[in-house]
């Protein structure tokens, strides 16, 4: 007799803190390491993009892509989604960090169906002047090795298609960006 295989639909919103980004077994971060223990903080190094891997399990179309500006807004960000095959499917184009801070900037996109695979989420921010919420710290090697975090410098606009590495920083940071899966009116 088979097992029925069963999967679970997209979240309304998708950030790299969903249990789409950490795969199967693995419990969701705490503290430092979840959204709630996310910090104002300023970017890394200018023009440098981070990627997220993260799985669907059913089509999802992805009306939205967000970004969560700091204390201080200065610069330009961009937030767009790869295939499993590094190719850019969607993203933001390089725009403006909103005026109001520490609030989730909303970008709208081209609706875009997603069908069930594997994806990375990259953002990428042009200056270190102005500051995003992330959530870096506080993971174990053993939750990185399960939870990868991937980089590129030289990456505003977001590049088609995509050549990251394995991140280099000790602590990667996770910044809180996301895909919304719901259509505002």
């Amino acid at each position: 007799m088979d097992w029925p295989n069963i999967k679970w639909p997209a979240p309304p919103v998708l950030t790299p803190f969903a249990l789409e980004s950490l795969g199967f077994g693995v419990p969701a971060p705490t503290g430092s390491a979840s959204i709630g223990g996310a910090t104002s903080s300023t970017w890394s190094v200018n023009n440098k993009a981070y990627f997220y891997p993260f799985r669907l399990h059913e089509f999802a179309t992805a009306y939205q892509l967000l970004f969560w500006v700091g204390a201080t807004s200065s610069g330009n960000i961009d937030v767009g989604i790869y295939d499993s095959q590094l190719n850019l499917i969607v993203s933001a184009g390089s725009t403006a960090m909103s005026a109001t801070v520490n609030t989730v900037q909303e970008i709208n996109i081209t609706d875009t169906v997603l069908p069930p695979g594997d994806y990375l989420l990259g953002v990428a921010c042009s200056t270190t002047a102005g500051t995003c919420f992330n959530s870096g710290g506080g993971v174990d090697d053993i939750l990185l090795s399960s939870y990868p975090v991937y980089e590129q410098t030289t990456a505003l606009p977001l590049p088609d298609p995509a050549v990251p590495v394995l991140c280099t920083d000790s602590s990667p940071s996770r910044w809180v960006c996301g895909i919304q899966f719901v259509p505002t009116f």
